[in-house]
């Protein structure tokens, strides 16, 4: 005869090792009930008694890199690297000298610190930034050569904006 705790976590029996048998084809019970066999102080579990372990399907070993269980806390992301993407965007909108330099140092120095502390993530906002900071400055460049090749552009630029 055994005693067993439900998945409510109240005590049942005693039952007879049959039934046990039959619930563990149906089941109600698995290998992490626990059960207390008549005449033992100490709590078990169904699969630790070797009347029960045969019956139990074998558990099946979990996938490599799949983790069963508690979640995990994800991996930090490199500040910087964000940083880097973030003015990167903010050089292709209005501020393409100062901050495409920006956006380019720190996408490096956040690669580089990735590269030493592989925990960190965020080597694609890294790399964005120093790709939007490229081509800030690209776009800067680009600008200085029209201004100065076409200096008649610059002097008509203020009537272009009158009403």
């Amino acid at each position: 005869m055994y005693k067993i705790i439900g998945a409510d976590l109240k005590e049942y029996g005693p039952i007879a090792a049959e039934q046990l048998r039959q619930w563990i084809g149906e089941g109600r019970v698995n290998g992490q009930t626990k059960v207390l066999p008549e005449g033992a102080t100490e709590w078990k579990t169904m699969a630790d008694l070797p009347e029960f372990s045969a019956l139990l399907p074998k558990p099946v070993p979990p996938m490599p890199g799949i983790h069963l269980g508690m979640p995990q806390a994800a991996a930090p992301k490199s500040q910087m690297a964000v940083w880097s993407m973030v003015t990167g965007i903010a050089a292709l909108l209005c501020c393409q000298g100062y901050l495409g330099i920006l956006s380019i140092i720190l996408g490096a120095v956040a690669l580089s610190r990735m590269k030493s502390n592989p925990h960190l993530q965020g080597s694609g906002f890294a790399i964005a930034g120093i790709v939007l900071g490229a081509i800030a400055l690209l776009m800067f460049f680009i600008g200085l050569v029209i201004m100065f090749s076409y200096p008649q552009w610059m002097q008509n630029l203020p009537n272009a904006f009158q009403p």
